[in-house]
């Protein structure tokens, strides 16, 4: 194995956006995928993304974008991480993590935040292994347009 982790580029879009599919169905919800290929790509601006390779097959993503708490001040959001199923509990989860913390802190983040389905035990325990705190007493909302 000649696993690779590095800053997304533009060229690894499709191939990510590929990986973002097989995330919703993971996720249970591939009714929800609403956005295309085209549209990534016309988004690239926009889009912070970690891409994982072996050789050169991406395995792997993560997005991420920075954003502002009137609680706690600037901090990275981790959008998505996704990992294909036969390269988890590699160690892989642990580099993006890693890779995220330091992006975080080059940007003066005060915090990491992200989502965790509630069904997602295994995911959980990750999190918890690295010392996240799990916050239950919120919903996710979204306004869609």
């Amino acid at each position: 194995m000649n696993i690779k982790l590095e800053q997304a580029k533009t060229a690894d879009f499709p191939e990510i956006y590929e990986l973002i599919k097989e995330f919703t169905v993971f996720q249970k919800t591939p009714e929800k995928f609403k956005l295309s290929l085209s549209q990534m790509l016309a988004d690239e601006q926009s889009i912070h993304a970690l891409v994982v390779r072996d050789s050169e097959m991406a395995i792997g993503f993560s997005t991420y974008y920075f954003g502002y708490s009137s609680w706690s001040g600037k901090h990275l959001y981790l959008d998505d991480i996704y990992i294909k199923e036969a390269y988890r509990g590699q160690g892989i989860g642990a580099q993006i993590m890693n890779n995220l913390e330091e992006i975080a802190h080059h940007h003066q983040c005060r915090s990491m935040r992200w989502l965790v389905s509630k069904w997602n035990e295994e995911a959980i325990r990750f999190y918890k292994k690295r010392g996240a705190s799990i916050d239950a007493t919120e919903y996710t909302c979204q306004l869609d347009f």
